[in-house]
C-alpha cells in the first residue's frame, strides 16, 4: 500500500544453551534485537495494511518462526512475538 506505519513489538526468548550462545554470537541480546527489527520490516513489507490490521496473529507467528529458525544456531529459543 506504500503507507508508513508505526509498529511496536515484543520478543520473548530464552537462551537454551549458554555455551553455544557465547561461542556463536558476540552479543545475543543486541543481535536478537537487530534480527527482530529486520524480520519485522521484511514481514510487514510483504503485506497490505488491511492484512496487518485484520490478521496480527499470522504476522506474529511468521515472525516467531523466522526468528526462531535464525537464532537456533545461537542457542536461543524464541517463545513469543
Amino acid at each position: 500500500d506504500s503507507v508508513t506505519v508505526a509498529v511496536d513489538a515484543v520478543v520473548y526468548y530464552r537462551i537454551l544453551n549458554p555455551t553455544v550462545s557465547i561461542a556463536n554470537v558476540e552479543n545475543a541480546q543486541d543481535s536478537t534485537h537487530l534480527l527482530a527489527q529486520t524480520s519485522l520490516r521484511n514481514v510487514l513489507g510483504t503485506r497490505l495494511l488491511s492484512e496487518l490490521l485484520c490478521d496480527r496473529g499470522s504476522v506474529s507467528n511468521l515472525m516467531r518462526e523466522c526468528l526462531d529458525d535464525a537464532t537456533d544456531c545461537w542457542g536461543i529459543k524464541v517463545e513469543r512475538v
